[in-house]
This record gives C-alpha cells, sequence and structure tokens, in this order.
C-alpha cells in the first residue's frame, strides 16, 4: 500500500511540473533563445534544486500546520480521499485544456479534512486565504505600473536596440536566469503539494519526500512538457523580452517569498494576473480583460475551492459510513 500511495504523489508531482512548465520557459523556447531541450533540462534541473533548499516550510504547512499529523493518522483513508481529490483536478485540468489552481484544490481539501474532524489550524489557513487574495492583486499592480513604464517613448527607443547582436544576447541571458529563477521557486512551493499527504501519514519521511517530489516534478517537466511549450493559452512568449522577464520576476519573487512563509501559491494565478496587469497598461483595463477572460478565471478561483472542499468533505463521510 505504501509503494501505491508514493506511486500517486509521484504522479501529482508529475502534473505540477508538467503544468508549470511554460510559466518557467516558454518565453525563452519562443524568443529562441533556449532550445526546448535546453529549456526543459534547466526547468528539471532548477526545480529539484528549489525543492531540495526552500521545499520544507510549504511542505510542514500542508503535512502539519493545516491540520495536525495526528488526524491523518486517526484514519488511513484519508490520505487516499485528499490525494484522490488532487488527482482529480489534475485530471479535468490536463483532459479538457482548463487552467484549474490546482493548489487551490489540495489546500482546501486538507483544511475540509481539519472541518470534519474538527481539528483544523484556523489561523493557519486564514493566512493562506489572505496570501491567496493580496498575491495576485499584488503582481497584478506591479505589473501594470512595469507596463506603463515600458510604454514611454524613451524607453520604447532603447527596445528597439534589442536588435543589436549584444543587446539581444544580454537579453536572452536575463530570460533564461528569470526562467530558472521561475523554475527554482516552482519547484520550492509545489513541492509539498504533492508529496505532503503521504509525509504526514508517515509513509515516508520528510527528506525522502522532497527529494522524491522535485524528481517527480522535474520528469513530469521533461516528460509533458513539451507540449506546454508550444500551446499555452497565457502567451507567456509573445509578450517581448523586456516584457516576459519582468512577469517572471515578479512570479517567482512571489512563488519564493509565499515558500519561504510556508504558503502554497498557484503559479497559474500569479502568472495570469501578471499578464493580465500588464495588458492592462498596454491595452486598457476593458480589451485586456476581455483577452485574458478574467471573468472566467475568476470565477475558476473562486469555485475550485469550495467544490474540492465539499467533495473531500463528502468522500470523508461517505466512508465513515461504509467503513463504519
Amino acid at each position: 500500500m505504501t509503494f501505491f500511495i508514493i506511486l500517486i504523489a509521484v504522479f501529482l508531482a508529475m502534473n505540477v511540473g508538467a503544468n508549470n512548465t511554460a510559466a518557467e520557459m516558454e518565453a525563452a523556447y519562443r524568443t529562441g533563445v533556449r532550445t526546448k531541450r535546453e529549456a526543459l533540462t534547466l526547468i528539471a534541473i532548477f526545480v529539484v534544486l528549489g525543492a531540495i533548499i526552500s521545499g520544507l516550510p510549504v511542505l510542514k504547512t500542508l503535512s502539519e500546520g493545516i491540520v495536525p499529523i495526528r488526524t491523518f493518522k486517526s484514519c488511513f483513508y484519508i490520505v487516499f480521499v485528499v490525494m484522490a481529490v488532487a488527482a482529480a483536478y489534475d485530471f479535468v485540468s490536463s483532459i479538457f485544456k482548463v487552467s484549474i489552481p490546482t493548489t487551490y484544490a489540495i489546500v482546501s481539501s486538507i483544511a475540509a479534512v481539519g472541518i470534519y474532524y474538527d481539528t483544523m489550524a484556523v489561523e493557519r489557513y486564514v493566512d493562506i486565504l489572505t496570501w491567496w487574495f493580496l498575491s495576485p492583486i499584488v503582481a497584478f499592480g506591479i505589473a501594470f505600473i512595469i507596463g506603463k513604464i515600458l510604454n514611454l517613448k524613451v524607453v520604447k527607443y532603447f527596445h528597439r536596440l534589442k536588435e543589436e547582436r549584444k543587446v539581444k544576447a544580454i537579453l536572452g541571458a536575463m530570460l533564461t536566469f528569470s526562467g530558472c529563477y521561475v523554475a527554482f521557486a516552482g519547484g520550492a512551493n509545489g513541492v509539498g503539494k504533492a508529496i505532503a499527504p503521504v509525509v504526514a501519514v508517515g509513509f515516508i519521511d520528510t527528506r525522502w519526500g522532497i527529494l522524491i517530489a522535485g524528481v517527480g516534478i522535474a520528469a513530469g517537466a521533461l516528460i509533458f512538457g513539451k507540449m506546454a511549450l508550444e500551446t499555452d493559452e497565457r502567451e507567456m512568449g509573445d509578450i517581448g523580452f523586456a516584457r516576459a522577464i519582468f512577469i517572471e520576476l515578479i512570479c517567482a519573487t512571489a512563488l519564493l517569498a509565499a515558500s519561504i512563509n510556508g504558503i502554497p501559491l498557484s503559479v497559474s494565478v500569479t502568472v495570469t494576473a501578471s499578464l493580465t496587469g500588464l495588458g492592462c497598461a498596454d491595452l486598457g483595463i476593458k480589451q485586456s480583460l476581455k483577452k485574458h477572460h478574467m471573468v472566467r478565471n475568476l470565477m475558476m478561483w473562486l469555485i475550485v475551492p469550495f467544490t474540492s472542499a465539499w467533495l473531500t468533505y463528502f468522500l470523508l463521510h461517505l466512508l465513515k459510513v461504509i467503513l463504519k
């Protein structure tokens, strides 16, 4: 049974890696700075480094910070329920090509366990919700300001110099760095989402959990990331060198700051908020909101936590009745 649960965790980790690939290296790939193989290799290296160096705080939050370990250990099927709910949202996201913040699904599922057994750390969960509410707003605001600055005539004049070989090489190196930074931050923030229930229930210790999840995320990027680089709908590779660098720096910094504080964030939400802020600076608010389908995204961001929590609560109650 332990092997089976770890296998599910690896599957979840691979989905995390696949879903984050475009946000991490699509811009470097589409602008020709990095080949597909180079992009995916860099992602694999830096997500593992991020997981090992900075992945512990988020793992601790998800394995014992929201719900105490004793709750996970009290009923053997809790870990199956949480991981089944997470896998279901990953499956829907992959099959139907819908941008679902699976982080929200996983965290809300764990919170539902705490609600069901009356052991949830409410203050910690409120901290997470506060980050979820504020981080997209801050990312949007910073991207909007940067977009306005990049639209100034003086800046546009220097931007035309990008065709010069030396300037383009410097921008390319910066774009590679910012992509690796996102991969590092994504590994740090994503490792706990895949392995936390397994660590909490005691099937694997923390160090091995971080390593296995980090490698799983890297494998997901290497195996399934090729398509994501080509088909991502967020247009990270179509906004130019300077804009892509700033967007990636904003997203990576938000993710790493959250990771240090043990807060799981959604990469897709942070990227979408940043791109929308940049679009509002370029196109105006009305046109940008239409282009980035913000109404649909906001509805998804609000619906996913509630539905995942409800589904978890329902499954826990159903299993309790069946096994009584």
